[in-house]
């Protein structure tokens, strides 16, 4: 692997990004790598320019013809790459062109046995601590990061109600999310049974090594997928999870889902969940009959 390519797998794993993160943006970063020193018959020395960019973009679209999600997606992580290497005094800043064009989000979720599957696996390790982060990814939604930041100051339980606070979401946004009686019992058992009562950190998941990172809460999760479905399960697939079951509901109103969300409009919330998914369109191409 070219050592940019290593030296900004290394910064990302010390800025605690998700596993999937950081191994996405190195292999499309190194895949950009592969293909400038492919094209200019030299070795990178860590400098990209705009029309690098935009030849990349170019060669994606017609000799390799991806879909528009995934050269999106490529297109991301060279400007993560170039951000990077602009930060270390490698390159002056660029800003990579996006490809323009609209396709739906890939928003990937698990089958309903699947989900039942899942749940019955967790609750049955017995583990108070993979069962309360599960739960309450799939009752809430919150994003890993932000179930890393909550303190038990930020929880509220009674009997009959409870509620998370998240202080600093995405775009700083600060957030009340409720608890329904699922989240609140493996959250209240955990707190009560499991939390090490000596821990010296205010954070409410404690590990054996302290508070939990995004990295850790993405570890639990993908093991536990893998034990109990065989296949790759993580942290934000349980938060599309949620949102796509309440976006299902006709009695839940779309501005509803979005201010639990945490996004920014109602359209974002609308381009994730309410679009029909890729199945779901194969389904009804496969089920047409015209006479």
């Amino acid at each position: 692997m070219n050592h940019f390519v290593s030296s900004f797998k290394l910064s990302m794993v010390e800025a605690g990004k998700s596993p999937n993160t950081v191994t996405t943006y190195t292999q499309n970063a190194a895949l950009f790598v592969e293909w400038l020193e492919k094209v200019t018959g030299e070795q990178f020395a860590g400098k990209i320019l705009s029309m690098d960019a935009a030849e990349y973009s170019k060669y994606l679209t017609e000799t390799k013809r991806q879909s528009l999600n995934t050269i999106k997606a490529k297109l991301t992580a060279v400007q993560k790459f170039s951000e990077y290497l602009s930060n270390s005094g490698e390159m002056p800043s660029i800003k990579v062109q996006q490809k323009k064009g609209t396709a739906e989000p890939d928003v990937e979720v698990l089958e309903k046995n699947e989900v039942y599957k899942l749940l019955r696996y967790v609750r049955n390790t017995e583990n108070r601590l993979n069962i309360a982060i599960v739960v309450l990814l799939l009752n809430t939604g919150i994003r890993e990061s932000e179930l890393c930041n909550l303190e038990l100051s930020d929880i509220e339980i009674s009997d009959r109600k409870g509620q998370i606070t998240i202080r600093n979401g995405k775009g700083n946004k600060y957030r009340e999310i409720p608890l329904n009686v699922d989240a609140r019992n493996a959250l209240k058992d955990y707190i009560e049974n499991a939390r090490p009562s000596d821990a010296e950190s205010q954070k409410l998941f404690i590990g054996q090594r302290g508070a939990l990172t995004r990295s850790a809460v993405y570890k639990i999760v993908n093991k536990l997928g893998e034990k109990a479905l065989g296949k790759n399960v993580y942290p934000h697939m349980l938060r599309h999870q949620c949102f796509t079951a309440m976006a299902k509901n006709p009695d839940v109103d779309l501005k509803t889902i979005s201010s639990l969300a945490g996004h920014s409009n109602v359209e974002l919330t609308a381009k994730y969940y309410i679009n029909s998914s890729k199945q779901e369109q194969i389904d009804a191409v496969e089920s047409l009959q015209l006479f």
